[in-house]
C-alpha cells in the first residue's frame, strides 16, 4: 500500500513533465483509494462487532441449596458486567412468583442470589420449578432462557436436594367428576424438558380424562416404569 502510494505520487509529479504518464498515475491513485476505502470498511465492521460482543450478555446459572436455603449461582461468561434485576419463578401448580433484585455480576465471576423458600410452599415432598432471570447489560435489557429444577423436601418443607430437570409429582384429577378413581394419579414426565411441554402434556391428559370418564384412561399417566426411570 505504501509503495503504491509513493509510486502514484511520483507519477503525478512526473506527469507535469511527461503528460503521457498522467493516465497511469490516475488509475493507480484510484486503485489505492479503493483499497483504502475497503480496509476502512473492514476496520469499521471489526470495531462494530467488538462493540456488539462487549455489550452482549453471556450468563449461566444454576440452583443449589445450602443449610436448607435455596440460592442461584449466576456466572458472567462475557467481557462486561451486567446487573440481575429480576427472578421469575413458575411452580408446577403454575404459580408465578416474581422477585426484584439488584445484583451486579462482574465479568469472569459469579454471584449468589438467595431465593425465597416460599417457592416450595404447598409441596411437602418435592416441587418442580422453572426459573428465568432478567438482566441489564451495558446497552440492553433482556431475559435468560428458562431453566427447570427439582427441589426435594423430605422434612418440614426444608429444601434438601436440588437437581436439574423435571422430577416432581404432577398430580391430576378428572375435570368432569373431579376425582382420580379414589387414588393418587400423576402425570408422566418422561421425555419432557420444559414447563411449556409439561403444561401441554397435562392439557392432553385432562382431555383424555374428560373423554374417558369414569375410566380415566390416558397414555400420559405416570406408570411404575416411569417412576423407576426417574430414580
Amino acid at each position: 500500500m505504501r509503495a503504491a502510494i509513493l509510486v502514484a505520487m511520483t507519477l503525478c509529479a512526473l506527469s507535469l513533465i511527461w503528460p503521457q504518464v498522467q493516465g497511469i498515475a490516475t488509475i493507480l491513485l484510484l486503485l489505492v483509494t479503493s483499497q483504502y476505502v475497503l480496509l476502512t470498511q473492514q476496520n469499521i465492521e471489526l470495531f462494530r462487532r467488538q462493540l456488539e460482543r462487549q455489550e452482549k450478555v453471556y450468563l449461566d446459572f444454576g440452583l443449589a441449596q445450602r443449610n436448607g436455603q435455596l440460592f442461584l449461582r449466576v456466572a458472567n461468561l462475557g467481557i462486561s458486567n451486567f446487573l440481575v434485576t429480576g427472578i421469575y419463578v413458575r411452580t408446577q401448580d403454575i404459580r408465578q412468583l416474581n422477585y426484584t433484585v439488584q445484583e451486579i455480576v462482574e465479568s469472569g465471576k459469579s454471584s449468589e442470589i438467595s431465593v425465597a423458600r416460599e417457592v416450595c410452599a404447598d409441596h411437602p415432598l418435592s416441587v418442580d420449578l422453572e426459573i428465568t432471570l432478567e438482566y441489564v447489560g451495558l446497552d440492553l435489557r433482556g431475559k435468560s432462557e428458562p431453566k427447570c429444577f427439582n427441589v426435594s423436601m423430605p422434612l418440614d418443607n426444608i429444601p434438601h436436594t436440588v437437581k436439574k430437570g423435571l422430577d416432581g409429582l404432577w398430580s391430576v384429577t378428572c375435570p368432569r367428576c373431579h376425582h382420580s378413581m379414589g387414588g393418587f394419579l400423576a402425570m408422566s414426565l418422561r421425555g419432557l424438558n420444559s414447563f411449556d411441554e409439561a403444561v401441554a402434556r397435562k392439557k392432553l391428559l385432562l382431555e383424555d380424562f374428560n373423554n374417558s370418564c369414569p375410566n380415566h384412561a390416558s397414555q400420559w399417566l405416570l406408570t411404575i416404569e416411569d417412576a423407576e426411570h426417574t430414580q
